[in-house]
């Protein structure tokens, strides 16, 4: 316990989506043990039969940046401002999409412009944020969905393990140029 006790070095925050959240007891249960029984809330993706954001491809995600800086402003004034890195945040096409279809990936250029537009925000806002990180680099292997999602910036092809840098490669490759012009 010694070992552990004490301040923590940073906050590591995975952040893809938001939900909406209510009573637990006003919708069905799911069938299965997991973090959501633990919390004791349900998790809804939409309110009054209005989606909380346009979906990606996997079931779960959803296109919601203002829930970005509402988490980093929470953990703001909730934990004191400690230093924040957002180790993950992403959105998937389908895993079996072809490579030109893969490689024109306007929807997740405006996923991330959106999401780092929050994330500045709440860095403006006195957010003691120190890293972020992009899930992810490489089409890969996801522990839920296998190869039947991908979340790269760059595009795998599997049969060969070619790589092929997608238009948000490039688009983060600008982004992170500015400012050094």
């Amino acid at each position: 316990v010694k070992m552990v006790k004490g301040p923590i070095d940073f906050v590591g925050i995975n952040q893809y989506t938001t939900y909406f959240m209510s009573d637990p007891h006003l919708t069905t249960k799911p069938k299965d043990l997991g973090y959501q029984q633990d919390w004791n809330v349900a998790f809804n993706f939409a309110k009054d039969g209005k989606p909380i954001g346009p979906r990606a491809y996997s079931e779960w995600l959803y296109n919601v940046p203002w829930g970005m800086y509402k988490t980093l402003m929470y953990i703001k004034e909730r934990y004191g401002n400690p230093t924040m890195i957002l180790s993950e945040n992403g959105m998937d096409d389908p895993g079996n999409i072809t490579l030109a279809q893969g490689l024109n990936d306007t929807t997740r250029i405006n996923y991330y412009r959106d999401y780092l537009a929050q994330l500045k925000k709440a860095v403006d806002d006195g957010a003691n944020l120190t890293g972020y990180f992009a899930w992810s680099l490489l089409d890969n292997f996801e522990w839920l969905s296998g190869y039947t999602s991908r979340f790269g910036i760059v595009y795998v092809d599997y049969k060969n393990l070619k790589r092929y840098p997608k238009m948000s490669a490039l688009w983060f490759k600008q982004l992170l140029k500015r400012d050094q012009e």
